[in-house]
């Protein structure tokens, strides 16, 4: 018997399935990006508006120890109770260094470096230092000032007050800026050393 023609069958492999995103994740992403670029429209807006300034005062200022030498070299010990006040409601700000020094007609005497600190929305940040002179020397216009002006039993100082600054909202931070401060006059009573009855100064700031 003739043997019967066998058909042969040809099967095509089948594509193996193909693994489908994870819609969870995907949403996480989305929202991550979504949040990225709200963060950044903020940021941008808020270096676009600039910063609300901030507020210093010096809300008390003492003396001790001070004495003006024959040679016009002056020591004393300025103490001086600062206010640092940031009105941003959602904006911290972050002082990477701060120098404070004291003068009289602009000429500096004293100053001192502040250790970094961060300042939340709406935070008041109250700095109490000490800035030794120790045997500085003055001009002779200043000399004869500060020895009129001690005979008065009252003299006339100025603070200054500069530090490097950044401010942050959520993950962004801006660039370092320099602020400037100054605060005068800046009345001391040399009679006394107490820092009661000294009345407030609002200083001067900008960026």
């Amino acid at each position: 018997m003739a043997p019967q023609n066998q058909q042969t069958r040809l099967t095509q492999p089948q594509p193996l399935p193909g693994r489908g995103l994870n819609p969870v994740l995907c949403i996480i992403v989305a929202l991550v990006l979504l949040g990225l670029l709200v963060g950044l429209a903020i940021l941008i807006t808020y270096l676009t508006l600039r910063p609300k300034t901030l507020v210093y005062t010096v809300e008390a200022a003492s003396v001790q120890d001070f004495a003006i030498a024959k040679d016009d070299h002056i020591s004393a010990k300025f103490n001086y109770v600062i206010k640092s006040y940031n009105p941003e409601k959602h904006i911290s700000v972050r002082y990477h260094s701060m120098r404070i020094s004291t003068a009289h007609h602009n000429q500096s005497v004293a100053h001192k470096e502040i250790s970094a600190f961060k300042q939340r929305p709406k935070n008041e940040t109250r700095i109490e230092t000490q800035l030794v002179s120790h045997n500085v020397a003055l001009s002779k216009f200043n000399a004869k000032d500060l020895r009129a002006e001690t005979t008065k039993g009252v003299i006339e100082m100025e603070v200054y007050i500069t530090a490097r600054v950044s401010y942050k909202t959520w993950i962004f931070r801006s660039r370092r800026r320099t602020l400037k401060g100054v605060c005068t006059p800046i009345m001391i009573n040399v009679t006394a050393n107490s820092l009661d009855g000294f009345q407030r100064v609002l200083c001067k700031t900008r960026l």
